[in-house]
């Protein structure tokens, strides 16, 4: 009777492994389905076939992250216009900004960034939707905003986005005029420093644009650097230095600040390092 049960047992085990294969297979299909819903912005439908994913392979937990993170979407965007808090609204906006930047997602971004903009007024804000119009191709759109920020308002980013429109519309004097109005001191973070960097750029002062790419890199926090790198061989303004050796030479520039564990985290409360760092006993 060995040789039978040693038979059935090969044959549940079979039987288990090959549904289990058969459910990753599932959850695959329909992450894949989710991340091309979430592309042509219905996020709602993603929303449906990312659950359908942890349904069917609950063990991965980049499909659980997925639909954790959709859902919350959801939420606060639904929210939103009830949230009276105005703490809790422009927190809300802006990483619902964030979210749709990050995906792509740029007529939603759009309508949230009018939004900030329209209740703040600030620096912050007109960089946040006049950067959103360039990524739209809407440069005119971008410098009427910056135009119309008082100047006590505007900073180091503001006033490198306001020449940078100027230079996608065809006016490269004003583009130049503006860009030597910029005072760019040692406190500048590598935000602003990468803002001035594609004006020069867009000016065709490739040596100055490359030695503020440099800057910028050393001085980004490592969990940054690769997203400044990628904007920078993606960006129109840079196109025209692709082949040049001293941009060539900036992308392989490395970070020189030191980033804890938790540092790509948005708080300390749901971070798992939160009790071997001080930051998170605190």
């Amino acid at each position: 009777m060995r040789f039978p049960i040693v038979a059935l047992l090969a044959t549940l085990a079979f039987a288990v492994l090959t549904g289990r294969t058969e459910a990753a297979e599932q959850g695959a299909d329909l992450f894949r389905a989710g991340e091309t819903q979430l592309a042509s912005g219905d996020l709602p439908g993603a929303l449906q076939q990312f659950a359908g994913a942890v349904r069917a392979d609950p063990a991965n937990q980049r499909y659980m992250q997925q639909y954790a993170m959709l859902r919350q979407v959801l939420m606060m965007r639904a929210s939103l216009p009830k949230e009276t808090v105005p703490a809790q609204w422009e927190y809300k906006a802006r990483a619902l900004h964030t979210f749709f930047v990050n995906h792509g997602l740029y007529a939603d971004a759009l309508e949230v960034g009018r939004q900030l903009h329209s209740k703040l007024n600030n620096g912050s804000s007109a960089l946040l939707l006049a950067e959103t119009q360039l990524a739209m191709n809407q440069p005119a759109d971008a410098a009427e905003v910056l135009a119309a920020l008082p100047t006590a308002k505007h900073t180091v980013a503001t006033k490198a986005l306001h020449g940078l429109a100027a230079a996608r519309q065809g006016k490269p004097d004003e583009a130049k005029r503006i860009a030597q109005t910029i005072q760019l001191t040692s406190a500048e973070g590598p935000g602003a420093v990468y803002a001035v960097a594609r004006l020069q750029a867009a000016i065709d002062d490739g040596e100055q644009a490359c030695q503020l790419l440099v800057r910028c890199f050393e001085s980004a926090a490592p969990s940054r650097l690769a997203g400044f790198k990628q904007h920078a061989q993606t960006s129109p303004e840079f196109s025209g230095l692709a082949g040049d050796a001293r941009f060539v030479a900036a992308l392989r520039t490395a970070s020189k600040v030191s980033e804890s564990a938790c540092s790509g985290g948005t708080s300390c409360a749901s971070c798992p390092m939160r009790s071997k760092c001080a930051s998170g006993e605190n």
